[in-house]
């Protein structure tokens, strides 16, 4: 299991890795583009406020943020299958194997994608901006997400906004990959979770589901339950047991399909 966990981890190096970041960061600044170009020229503001305020406009978070997840390698195995590699990794990697290292892969691409995204932004507005605005001194936990902790444990805060990232990031370059078990286009594969997003959200608005309920909300910090960390185990709780059960049907999807020779 090890070599082949190496094996497919040095398929998932490449450029994309690069793009992907850039675009993470890129992502969340421009869902508060005025903010920080303001708080960058009057030295004003906060990097709280900024992620805060950032994840209300949400648009680029929401929709473009899980696109630069699936790029390092969500498109690996429809990429295989087409250019009729994947019988050769498969007699040498074995199916179970081979399905099973290419999911944990391919999670851990876009988690760490995004976390190390959000934490390059975290540290690049550290040096221009406080992690806090002193108008939050007051504020209790049911305030503002993220508010008390902001303040008064920077560190922790941060380590919050990167593994909230890593969990959206394993999450939606999860649902990539299982869409690329059905669909071999590189391109639709990378645009699913775009549309995936999109849908949940249409639905959230149309069964008028309350905020504390809603996933998308609780990861991007507009929400919390009872406090910021009981929130963010909360989320990964959830987030694991959707990337689970994704890995259940990625997994028996592709064996399945292997032995009817569809990929062959």
């Amino acid at each position: 299991m090890k070599k082949v966990f190496a094996v497919e981890m040095k398929r998932a190096i490449n450029i994309g890795w690069i793009i992907s970041i850039l675009g993470v960061c890129f992502s969340i600044c421009f869902d508060s583009w005025n903010d920080l170009m303001r708080a960058l020229t009057s030295h004003t503001g906060s990097i709280h406020y900024f992620f805060w305020n950032s994840s209300w406009g949400g648009v680029c978070r929401t929709y473009f943020l899980p696109i630069f997840a699936a790029i390092p390698f969500a498109t690996s195995f429809c990429k295989e299958y087409k250019n009729h590699s994947l019988s050769f990794i498969v007699s040498r990697e074995g199916k179970k194997r081979y399905c099973t290292v290419k999911y944990v892969i391919n999670a851990l691409c876009g988690g760490v994608t995004v976390a190390i995204g959000t934490g390059v932004l975290l540290l690049a507005l550290s040096f221009v901006l406080p992690m806090a605005d002193s108008t939050f001194q007051d504020a209790v936990v049911s305030d503002r997400f993220h508010a008390w902790i902001a303040l008064y444990h920077p560190f922790e805060y941060g380590m919050l906004e990167v593994w909230s990232g890593f969990l959206r990031g394993i999450l939606w370059s999860s649902i990539a990959l299982c869409v690329s078990a059905y669909i071999s286009d590189p391109f639709v594969v990378l645009v699913s979770p775009y549309f995936v997003s999109f849908f949940i959200v249409q639905a959230y608005r149309m069964g008028n589901v309350v905020d504390r309920y809603r996933l998308d909300k609780l990861l991007t910090g507009n929400v919390i339950i009872q406090s910021s960390v009981h929130t963010v185990l909360i989320c990964t709780i959830v987030v694991l047991l959707i990337v689970i059960l994704f890995g259940i049907l990625f997994r028996r999807t592709v064996l399945r399909r292997l032995e009817d020779g569809v990929f062959y």
